[in-house]
């Protein structure tokens, strides 16, 4: 397991330093727009983002890298308001241990990837209810979807014999 460093505190949930865990991923290597080494972030953006990217510090990552939170776009009704919330990675056996802090897992690292990055933006005084909200939106592009799931009751499962007789004793 990776050292880690950790940075602010909110009683016990601490923002860790994920940098190294994230300088491990070389087949997602990319070079940020400023120059610097980093990472590529897969779900929906893609973006290329810094190895200290939501490490050490409670801050407004998705503000920064996050191109579907560009800045200039800050007074238009649809902009999403979770790019405003700070957050950062956190220890999240701590957190639930110590703190009654939410903790949520990272699905830019699947769990097949190796990589525990779990986040929180109770630790950082924040509150999570705009990502999820437009995380939920956005599963299914807005779309609403009703399932219903059949009840099977005892006089409707049955079997047929060969001329279409229900079978009602057991068979060998």
């Amino acid at each position: 397991m990776p050292s880690e460093e950790y940075g602010e505190n909110n009683n016990g949930c601490r923002c860790l330093n994920k940098t190294a865990d994230l300088t491990s991923l070389t087949e997602r290597a990319c070079t940020t727009s400023s120059g610097e080494p980093g990472i590529i972030l897969t779900l929906r953006s893609g973006s290329c983002v810094p190895l200290d990217y939501g490490s050490n510090i409670c801050q407004p990552h998705d503000l920064v890298y996050d191109p579907i939170c560009d800045i200039s776009l800050a007074t238009q009704p649809n902009f999403p308001l979770y790019c405003l919330q700070s957050w950062c990675y956190v220890d999240a056996d701590a957190c639930v241990r110590d703190t009654d802090n939410a903790v949520y897992r990272s699905s830019y690292f699947p769990v097949d990837s190796g990589m525990d990055m779990f986040y929180s933006y109770d630790a950082c005084n924040s509150t999570a209810e705009e990502w999820l909200g437009f995380y939920e939106g956005d599963t299914l592009g807005g779309i609403k979807l009703k399932a219903s799931i059949p009840n099977y009751l005892e006089p409707m499962i049955f079997k047929r014999d060969g001329e279409g007789d229900v079978i009602s004793e057991p068979g060998p």
